[in-house]
């Protein structure tokens, strides 16, 4: 993520200024004014403030001496190691209780001197950065806009993005994404959003959370009783559910209330009110994320004309059925991937009118718990039914795939291994000018590397 995104020099704080917002204790203190807000210590520079934070693999006090090194204006550490920080680093030590919750409560109180602000937050199990993507095109237009930079969705990205919001910002859309019990509460009470939305309930994260009520519920709870208007897909499961958690009535949305000329792989032509405009998203899951977010911009304020100028030729992030075109068509759906998203683009692209053969790459839907195995031959019995003339299966979750499809008699050719190198020549190896290839897989996967293997030229094809 740039650092430019999280700047808060016009602030102008010192570690001492800053210290009260966080609850921190301030030692060592100095005049240098903090530039910016960073949890990565590579990416810190001069007058950076370092939140030192415990993840699951790494502890950024192991890197204090390095964000101090790098000029950093100040570290945040816990109470218990202040000592212990004061001796490894040259910079002012800020103590707080927990560093997490401090970041947090920074986030809060920057928010805070911005009262001009209108923040609309997005969740959903997907679905959220391209409705991100498309509101905050809208919302440019009537303001000033900031939004969440990539993927920055969780409850350690969440306060990060918040900084990228400034003194001329009108409006800030951003991504609350949670894979555990709590993790919205913590996202809501730092927020609080003007506007909520809430994309769709599928399975994913079905590891932490137990069950998908939970994980209605959970979400649901973006709809704080402070929350001028809430937004939800009326294909979105547990609608029931997620109402009562509200406590309201919420705004509901569905594709097809937008007159929609479906463009195939160049997207869809869309008209509201007499105006006319391209977008690029691929499949009719997309089209209803950007429904959403044209919803949510006539709540805004933003006219038809605005609309249709903003998103004209709106093309989804990479990772979300992006189209790449070379001697071979790749769709790449790699970004994440749950049941429903999964089902979604495989039965649109078997649909879809192709001169070439149709094959698809999978790898596994992460974090399903004891639905994993159920949920991968539900996907199976989709590839079985498609018109796919080749279906290749990475990894150790899609072996069940993998019988599953044969068990079916399945009529295209199946190829299943768990090295990843050996998917790549398979691959290689089978390509012809004209294919089309569907790469979708959890993001943990990194399907995406196949795509120079596939963009290369094949030996006997001159292009």
């Amino acid at each position: 993520m740039n650092s430019a995104c999280q700047h808060i020099d016009a602030c102008r704080f010192t570690a001492a200024s800053i210290a009260p917002l966080m609850h921190a204790d301030c030692l060592n203190a100095n005049t240098t004014l903090i530039s910016d807000v960073q949890i990565d210590s590579r990416a810190c520079s001069k007058g950076s403030l370092f939140f030192a934070l415990k993840g699951e693999k790494n502890d950024g006090f192991s890197f204090l001496s390095d964000a101090c090194e790098q000029g950093s204006a100040a570290v945040v550490v816990p109470k218990s190691r202040a000592k212990e920080a004061s001796s490894r680093v040259s910079c002012p030590v800020l103590a707080v209780d927990d560093v997490l919750t401090a970041l947090h409560d920074l986030a809060q109180s920057y928010l805070q001197r911005l009262p001009a602000v209108k923040t609309i937050g997005i969740t959903g199990s997907c679905g959220k950065s391209t409705t991100k993507e498309a509101l905050s095109r809208i919302a440019a237009v009537l303001g000033p806009t900031a939004k969440t930079p990539g993927n920055l969705n969780s409850e350690y990205g969440l306060p990060l993005s918040m900084f990228a919001l400034q003194e001329n910002s009108r409006y800030g859309v951003f991504e609350m994404g949670i894979d555990h019990v709590g993790e919205m509460d913590r996202m809501v009470g730092t927020l609080k959003p003007s506007v909520a939305l809430l994309t769709n309930i599928g399975i994913s994260h079905l590891e932490k959370m137990g069950s998908q009520e939970v994980i209605a519920e959970q979400k649901a709870r973006i709809f704080h009783p402070g929350l001028e208007a809430g937004f939800v897909s009326s294909n979105c499961s547990h609608l029931d559910l997620i109402e009562r958690v509200a406590g309201r009535s919420l705004v509901r949305y569905d594709a097809n209330e937008i007159s929609a000329i479906d463009l195939g792989l160049d997207g869809w032509k869309l008209t509201i009110e007499g105006h006319t405009f391209d977008v690029k998203s691929v499949g009719r899951h997309l089209l209803e994320d950007v429904v959403g977010a044209i919803k949510v911009g006539r709540y805004l304020g933003a006219s038809a004309r605005d609309i249709a100028e903003a998103l004209q030729g709106f093309e989804p992030m990479h990772g979300r059925s992006f189209v790449h075109r070379s001697e071979v068509t790749i769709i790449d759906d790699s970004y994440n991937a749950s049941l429903d998203s999964t089902n979604s683009i495989l039965t649109y692209l078997s649909a879809l009118s192709w001169q070439g053969s149709k094959k698809v790459v999978l790898g596994p839907m992460k974090e399903l718990g004891a639905l994993s195995g159920q949920a991968h031959r539900m996907v199976a019995r989709t590839v079985a039914s498609s018109s796919f003339d080749q279906t290749y299966l990475y990894g150790a979750e899609m072996e069940e795939a993998s019988r599953e499809l044969r068990k079916l008699g399945y009529r295209g050719t199946v190829s299943y291994t768990r090295d990843f190198e050996e998917l790549e020549s398979m691959v290689q190896k089978h390509k012809r000018r004209g294919d089309l290839f569907l790469l979708k897989a959890s993001r943990s996967v990194a399907m995406e590397r196949l795509i120079p293997s596939l963009q290369r030229r094949s030996l006997g094809y001159a292009v």
